[in-house]
């Protein structure tokens, strides 16, 4: 299985790479629309300025590229910043618009707690990732933005939350083709890899 990982200057590329090179499965790192070719799993990692990764997006003409594969039959992994460009406006470094295809804005994720950096326990709704992780279900965080006002219409997508600062954070999102994570499974070590393992036999 070809595993594509988008690299659009987002951080954490070599990371995920490895990850998917000891499951076993051959990644394939991805800078422009010419290698979008012969991958059957698309993993877009995320760490950095949402502002200046859409415009990365934009020049290297990946964004459109994306726009096209949803709703389509290439599973999509988004993770953290890869989660949150698929929303409709982002506000990290500059206002931006995102992909649009949840309808949510992305703003700081408190005012009193700038950052929620370490672990944190997902709450799944759903039932087939709470068989998974039954016992232990925390996760690496490491972000200051967070998805907000999520629709009520996406609300149905939502099958992870955590609680931060008394505010409810969407954590993990399945909408058709895509799935994304604000978690980082290639630091959350024995969840993170069965979190991967699972995304790649969907």
């Amino acid at each position: 299985m070809n595993v594509g990982i988008l690299n659009y200057d987002a951080g954490n590329i070599y990371s995920v790479y490895n990850l998917i090179y000891n499951l076993g499965f051959t990644p394939k790192i991805i800078s422009n629309k010419n290698e979008f070719k012969n991958i059957d799993k698309l993993i877009i990692p995320g760490v950095g300025s949402a502002f200046r990764c859409l415009q990365n997006l934009k020049k290297n003409k990946l964004f459109d590229l994306l726009s096209d594969n949803l709703n389509s039959e290439l599973p999509i992994l988004g993770i953290c910043l890869g989660l949150q460009i698929f929303c409709e406006r982002l506000y990290e470094n500059g206002e931006a618009n995102g992909l649009n295809f949840l309808k949510a804005n992305v703003q700081k994720i408190s005012q009193k707690n700038k950052f929620n950096i370490g672990w944190s326990k997902v709450e799944f709704k759903s039932d087939e990732l709470n068989s998974i992780f039954l016992n232990n279900k925390d996760f690496y965080f490491c972000h200051s933005f967070s998805i907000q006002e999520l629709d009520k219409n996406d609300q149905k997508f939502l099958e992870g939350y955590i609680k931060f600062d008394q505010r409810v954070i969407p954590s993990v999102i399945r909408k058709n083709n895509f799935l994304g994570v604000q978690f980082h499974p290639e630091k959350s070590q024995v969840n993170g890899v069965k979190f991967m393992k699972y995304f790649l036999n969907i």
